[in-house]
């Protein structure tokens, strides 16, 4: 059979290409599919052995090849009196030899379900931690980096219920991968069971020569080929099934147990750098804000975004660090390799400009980043809920800060500017070139953010006010403010008391008279709307005249809509500030 030794049948031809070609950060290691190939129907069962580094050019050269699955005792084993149950999973070896070879992935069958789990030991290796998806998935991250989806496991099969395919999958990330196998001295082989239906293969005939079926015992592989003639098989009666072995990776170092921080080169410096130059070389690397982005997704992360500063939990910090400009974070390299893991190092670097265009944008922005006009508008969110708190005791309403728009100043000034968690997403970076549909989603958030205010107290204060209680049943929070600062701004006009002249002020209330001080925040509830409405020219035509309210020009977002994001957050504390103002002089 040497003759056939290259042999491949047209259905299953793709088995002879390289498993892994290097170009996908995560690797398949256990798999159950019955997707078509090619065009060709059929199915796929992979599993993964560890071949210890002496044996893998045999084993891979082995006529039939070797085992194609996991094997164990179980399930519900039967073990003779006095006998030990052996409790591992295994591949079967090279037919007549005494031998097991390990694998990665614990697999059972039991009547017609199935269960592919990765190693408890490859699990335990890394400390990786479960986490459940909705549709049943599994990932399994490494808490440490964090890395995530380090491995994603699809582990259940039924086959009496098959809906989707693939049925069972497995695949592990490369650095993964090959640093275990490096920790184990084996390298990674696929065994695999595949089976495909074809109509047009010319070989088929010569090979068989007659018969029905025939197997080939060639290099890594058994070979099997039949015709067949029942009704189910009519339009494609040539099977191709072949039980192989296909290499997946010989481990060449160890990633993750071995890591060594980057050799980079920050821009402005001649030589890479490492900890230990970092450490006495007073250097400072200028990053894109972006690369908080990454962490600002994720809760795990403790974001500081007015230094621009990331933690995580006691494991790692990126300490020393200060915003440039709008866009720019300036870190000192000697904390963050220090202080930081290598792959946080080169997510910082992933981002680094020169210092000169750092510099260029602080000339041009100022500090004017996105922490900056945040803070803004929690403050003068504050100043309003203050002034409100002072008004309803004014007229014997005892309601505290935190009741009527849920944050409390005092509170704020001790835990800081960025914890509540609805402040999340209103520091989140704001590049210059984002879209008009970040634009929007930014307007959605800052919307939010003022649905803190509690509509029942203040529907008790426009009340005590004066204000009668049905022509305000149906008012929600933003009106139901927009009421008392309409009062305000006639106390303020004719020199009354807001909270003295009650009887005075209420005759001249007219709740259709419309303040310049609320426009931004109206229009901000008509941008959340449009947000969740379909495109259409009517939507583009909404958008535009609500942006305008902002001072807007959506003809000049062509590059991106940071600056009108931008603008959305200094309007809006502009007029929140100017309504503090204005109800501090009308009580």
């Amino acid at each position: 059979m040497s003759h056939m030794d290259d042999y491949w049948p047209e259905a299953v031809a793709h088995l002879q290409e390289s498993y892994d070609v290097g170009l996908s950060e995560h690797i398949i290691i256990a798999e159950i599919n019955e997707a078509p190939h090619n065009g060709y129907r059929g199915a796929r069962l992979v599993s993964t052995a560890m071949i210890p580094l002496g044996l893998v050019d045999e084993v891979l050269r082995f006529p039939g090849g070797i085992g194609h699955e996991v094997r164990s005792g179980g399930p519900h084993p039967c073990v003779a009196e006095g006998r030990i149950y052996d409790t591992s999973f295994w591949i079967d070896g090279r037919k007549g030899r005494d031998e097991r070879f390990q694998t990665i992935i614990n697999s059972w069958r039991h009547h017609d379900r199935e269960v592919l789990l990765p190693d408890n030991i490859l699990l335990m290796t890394y400390g990786l931690v479960p986490r459940y998806l909705a549709d049943g998935t599994v990932r399994w991250d490494d808490p440490q980096g964090p890395v995530y989806d380090v491995l994603r496991v699809k582990s259940h099969v039924n086959y009496g219920d098959k809906e989707d395919t693939p049925w069972g999958l497995i695949t592990i990330r490369r650095d993964y991968l090959e640093d275990f196998c490096d920790l184990k001295a084996c390298a990674a082989v696929a065994v695999y069971y595949e089976e495909r239906f074809s109509s047009d293969d010319e070989t088929f005939g010569s090979l068989l020569n007659g018969q029905e079926g025939a197997e080939f015992k060639l290099p890594g592989r058994l070979l099997g080929m039949g015709l067949l003639d029942d009704r189910y098989h009519r339009s494609a009666p040539q099977m191709s099934r072949v039980w192989g072995t296909r290499l997946i990776l010989v481990p060449q170092s160890r990633p993750i147990t071995d890591a060594a921080d980057p050799e980079l080169i920050w821009p402005g410096d001649a030589e890479p750098m490492n900890r230990s130059r970092a450490s006495t070389t007073w250097a400072y690397g200028y990053v894109r804000d972006e690369v908080l982005q990454e962490y600002e997704k994720r809760p795990e992360f403790q974001v500081n975004p007015e230094y621009g500063r990331v933690s995580y939990d006691t494991w790692w910090s990126t300490s020393r660090t200060c915003r440039i400009g709008r866009n720019y974070i300036r870190i000192e390299l000697k904390k963050l390799y220090e202080g930081c893991p290598p792959h946080v190092i080169a997510h910082w670097h992933r981002f680094s400009v020169a210092e000169s265009v750092a510099k260029h944008d602080h000339a041009t922005h100022g500090n004017r980043n996105i922490a900056a006009r945040a803070k803004d508008v929690l403050e003068a969110y504050l100043a309003v809920t203050s002034e409100l708190a002072h008004l309803a005791n004014q007229i014997g309403l005892e309601y505290m800060q935190e009741e009527l728009g849920t944050l409390d100043s005092e509170d704020i000034s001790i835990r800081g500017c960025w914890a509540p968690e609805v402040m999340r997403p209103l520091y989140a970076v704001a590049p210059l070139a984002s879209s008009r549909e970040d634009f929007l989603e930014r307007a959605v958030s800052l919307f939010k953010f003022l649905e803190l205010l509690k509509p029942a107290p203040l529907r008790i204060i426009a009340g005590g006010l004066g204000v009668p209680k049905d022509k305000i049943k149906d008012f929600g929070a933003l009106k139901l403010l927009a009421c008392i600062c309409q009062l305000a701004t006639i106390s303020k006009e004719h020199g009354f008391s807001l909270s003295e002249d009650v009887d005075a002020v209420i005759p001249h209330w007219n709740q259709k008279k419309a303040l310049p001080e609320l426009k931004t925040l109206f229009a901000l509830n008509g941008l959340r709307v449009t947000h969740s409405h379909t495109p259409s020219n009517e939507r583009d035509t909404k958008i535009a005249a609500l942006a305008g309210v902002f001072g807007i020009d959506v003809t000049a977002t062509v590059s991106g809509w940071g600056y009108a994001i931008d603008a959305l957050y200094d309007e809006l504390s502009k007029d929140l500030s100017e309504i503090a103002e204005l109800l501090e002089g009308a009580r």
